[in-house]
């Protein structure tokens, strides 16, 4: 699978000059709805813009050292609420797009502008074309300080986009689509966003909307996005998509993430840090208000695909949960800052299956964790079908109040090999908070680990809760476990151990907290244990 993360993170470059040459012609949503249904009838084509080989050719360093410059970017001279970066095309960026600018309903191409960048080292032979368009772009805002315009979004390579809130670095990606990710044996395929028209904003504008074209060997769509930044960056999302031909599984709503190790990876890299992913679980609020948890996992030399039928579903996450700095220990890549993502249907989700697809990594560079909505029942070709759906890229969700999966961790029993031991680890909160009156942890007298397993040749043996509040507690700096001003979260540790036959090489099993009245206090943690290799 190609990693976009190679794409999007070693560049430096954005976007610019304004005034294109061509005229500018009628816009709306609806006509390239239009657009795109007149694309899909067609057969695929290549795309008609060229890169020249002096750029194509460019390394890493070369096309690194080439910078845009910030001041020239779209809009910024007018000090608009929006400025818009454009990347210059090289190295692994070798697709071009392009770019219009929206104004009272009138979209007017802008054309590629050398002036627009700073080359640095580099020398240009004499006669070399210009590249005849952006490889993406990325926007800016005052998203952290009204003294700098921080960058929060971007669209770079085949139909990703990332976006983060106020202060947290870029982590997981999403997609406009995807085919056939993570099938064994099956080749996947990356429509590209071939066409990008962006709304010049008004002074007060609060939102940024574009509007874009997809485009690929199976499929072509029309987009709209309109992207509200700040403590949580909403991006709503209307999407028209029509096949040209049956594929095996598509994916809407799809994200890549990385999870290469944590706190229950067997064995551990040869690491200084204790952890390294961008998210750690999966968190899925199904149409009754039911939360079921999946703890993402690496496991060498194994390929894991979890399908979850759904439906109506509120919302799902790709979350990172683990926010305590001791456990990545890393300064740079701030793993305890990156983003989380919800999904939060509107139109077109009524019934589908949420695909989870884990797979080997060798270290952080390579996405492994692929998560896609596939619609049921599949899209018919020639049909145009559409959805609506918000994403919210933020740190935390609000507390459900509900106690929350906030660790997994498994191993086996003291000399007995063959067992499965495994302990999860629910707290409410899950980050200390600040006091509101005189807050108090729940009385757990009642309370019990509820286990199910979905094989019958495993048998649990033994099912327990500890109260791990006060360990927690004294875990925390010296004095934080006793402020007065913070609430500590309460933790809980349900443990199991099961037996499982020799042959039986995965087990699905759930558990959560209920209390004395059979009634559900937790998220329900579901999970898929694969016998090692």
């Amino acid at each position: 699978m190609t990693s976009h993360r190679r794409l999007l993170l070693p560049l430096v470059v954005l976007l610019g000059s304004h005034a294109g040459t061509a005229l500018a012609a009628d816009f709306s949503f609806d006509q390239l709805r239009e657009k795109a249904r007149a694309v899909a009838a067609a057969p695929h084509a290549p795309s008609k813009l060229v890169l020249n080989d002096f750029w194509k050719n460019l390394s890493y360093d070369e096309h690194r050292d080439i910078r845009f410059k910030m001041d020239s970017g779209l809009w910024a001279k007018e000090k608009l609420p929006f400025s818009i970066d454009f990347f210059h095309p090289g190295w692994t960026a070798k697709e071009m797009v392009t770019i219009h600018e929206v104004v009272g309903g009138k979209s007017t191409p802008l054309k590629f502008d050398l002036n627009l960048f700073n080359y640095g080292k580099q020398k240009i032979p004499a006669g070399t074309p210009p590249p005849q368009g952006y490889a993406g772009w990325r926007a800016r805002c005052h998203l952290n300080t009204p003294d700098y315009m921080d960058e929060f979004l971007v669209f770079l390579g085949a139909s990703y986009l990332r976006a983060i809130p106020a202060n947290a670095p870029y982590g997981l990606s999403a997609r406009g689509l995807s085919i056939n990710s993570g099938i064994p044996g099956v080749a996947e395929e990356f429509p590209h966003f071939t066409e990008f028209h962006l709304n010049r904003p008004e002074k007060d504008s609060k939102s940024l909307t574009a509007w874009a074209l997809l485009d690929g060997e199976s499929v072509a769509g029309a987009y709209q996005f309109t992207i509200t930044p700040g403590v949580e960056t909403v991006m709503d999302i209307e999407a028209e998509i029509t096949l040209r031909r049956p594929v095996q599984q598509l994916g809407i709503a799809p994200f890549s993430s990385m999870y290469w190790f944590g706190e229950g990876t067997h064995p551990k890299p040869l690491d200084f840090r204790p952890e390294v992913h961008d998210n750690d679980g999966l968190l899925m609020e199904l149409d009754s208000g039911n939360l079921h948890y999946r703890p993402l996992e690496h496991t060498d030399h194994q390929f894991r695909h979890c399908v979850f039928t759904m439906e109506k579903p509120r919302s799902w996450s790709l979350l990172q949960r683990d926010r305590s700095f001791s456990s990545y220990e890393d300064k740079e890549a701030r793993y305890h800052d990156r983003p989380s993502v919800r999904v939060e249907p509107v139109k077109g989700f009524d019934q589908g299956k949420l695909h989870l697809i884990e797979m080997p990594t060798i270290d952080e560079t390579g996405d492994n964790v692929v998560l896609v909505w596939e619609p049921q029942p599949s899209l018919k070709v020639g049909v145009p079908s559409r959805f609506h759906y918000r994403l919210r890229w933020m740190r935390d969700p609000a507390p459900s109040g509900m106690f929350a999966v906030r660790a997994t961790r498994s191993g086996t029993p003291v000399q007995k090999p063959e067992q499965i031991l495994i302990a999860v680890d629910f707290a409410k909160p899950l980050q200390p908070q600040a006091k509101v009156g005189d807050p108090k942890w729940d009385d757990i007298s009642g309370f019990k680990p509820v286990v199910t397993l979905n094989q019958k040749q495993a048998k649990l043996l033994h099912v327990g809760l500890d109260d791990m509040s006060m360990a927690n507690v004294d875990d925390l700096p010296a004095g934080l476990g006793r402020s007065d001003k913070l609430h500590m979260p309460q933790v809980l540790r349900a443990f199991f151990v099961i037996d499982p036959t020799k042959d039986l090489n995965q087990i699905d099993m759930t558990c959560e907290l209920q209390d004395a009245n059979g009634k559900a206090v937790s998220e329900r943690w579901v999970y898929l244990w694969m016998r090692r290799n």
